[in-house]
């Protein structure tokens, strides 16, 4: 399919059951909080919403698996992308309600440190089911939630980490703490712009030292290249040895690079080519593309 196929494809669910979630929201008596961003952020949810049923199918697949889904910067559960406030799903929502795969997670576990955003979450959640003790939802700071993953996941054989920190909140010994104590894979957002904007302000530097796992002084010469590379050779180190960064655009040079990160098997990973396939797509395209796709979903524009 070309690449407007495809993101019809995986975003028209979560334009679909965003709305069925948008509008079961705004009958409760308090109307929850929304993230509300730009379009470009779709294009993020749409790489979590294409990775799901792949991971199911291969690491959940065999009698007796349990693998859980870890969002430790979940928000409140439902998007408003664009001038136009399209509902989607937020990433906690995703494997909750799109259900592709005959397999499915066994636990879900979200955080956040914001009160309003994990309350509008609870809510959610209960839209489409009542909480029991497959969903537990923290408020509390993803470094302190990843010293607690191990007790809550014991007895599970993986987990599908999705890392999304704006404000580079995770540090780099929580994100080595993670890998080392429990099987897991992970797509962690990376603030590029931030970073970028950030590398040479000296009230940002211990920040951005303790994120990306740096020993030493930030070089004058350091570009957000260069920090991805930090970043990348340091997931390598802790066993992450594939990886690679898809970069997501937004407006008026805003963007930031998903890094999707693996452990090598004996078959070389193979299902990572599925990242390196939506690569090739997703930075083709852009947030004011994707808004133009969203559009025509909902037949306010026809496509030539």
């Amino acid at each position: 399919m070309d690449d407007r196929q495809w993101i019809i494809k995986h975003l028209q669910p979560i334009m679909d059951e965003g709305k069925k979630l948008y509008e079961k929201s705004q009958a409760l008596a308090v109307k929850p909080v929304t993230y509300d961003k730009g379009y470009w952020t779709g294009l993020k949810l749409i790489l979590v919403k294409y990775y799901v049923k792949p991971y199911l199918d291969i690491l959940a697949r065999g009698e007796g698996k349990k693998v859980a889904y870890v969002d430790l910067f979940s928000g409140p559960g439902l998007d408003l992308i664009g001038e136009r406030e399209v509902p989607v799903l937020g990433s906690p929502m995703i494997p909750l309600v799109i259900k592709e795969s005959k397999y499915a997670f066994s636990r879900f576990i979200f955080s956040d440190t914001n009160s309003a955003y994990i309350e509008a979450l609870k809510e959610r959640i209960a839209c489409f089911k009542d909480m029991d003790e497959s969903i537990v939802v923290l408020n509390e700071d993803a470094n302190e939630v990843v010293n607690k993953l191990p007790s809550f996941l014991d007895s599970f054989d993986h987990a599908l980490v999705f890392i999304d920190p704006e404000g580079m909140e995770l540090t780099w010994s929580s994100v080595r703490s993670l890998v080392d104590n429990l099987q897991c894979d992970l797509i962690i957002n990376f603030p590029s712009a931030g970073i970028n904007r950030n590398l040479h302000n000296s009230q940002s530097k211990t920040k951005i030292q303790k994120f990306l796992g740096l020993d030493q002084d930030i070089p004058p010469e350091a570009t957000e290249e260069w920090a991805i590379k930090i970043y990348r050779r340091n997931l390598a180190s802790i066993g992450k040895d594939i990886s690679t960064e898809i970069k997501v655009r937004g407006q008026r040079g805003f963007h930031y690079h998903l890094i999707p990160a693996v452990k090598r098997t004996k078959a070389g990973s193979p299902w990572f080519r599925l990242f390196l396939s939506a690569k090739v797509r997703i930075q083709r395209l852009s947030g004011e593309v994707l808004g133009i796709i969203a559009d025509q979903i909902d037949s306010r524009q026809e496509s030539l």
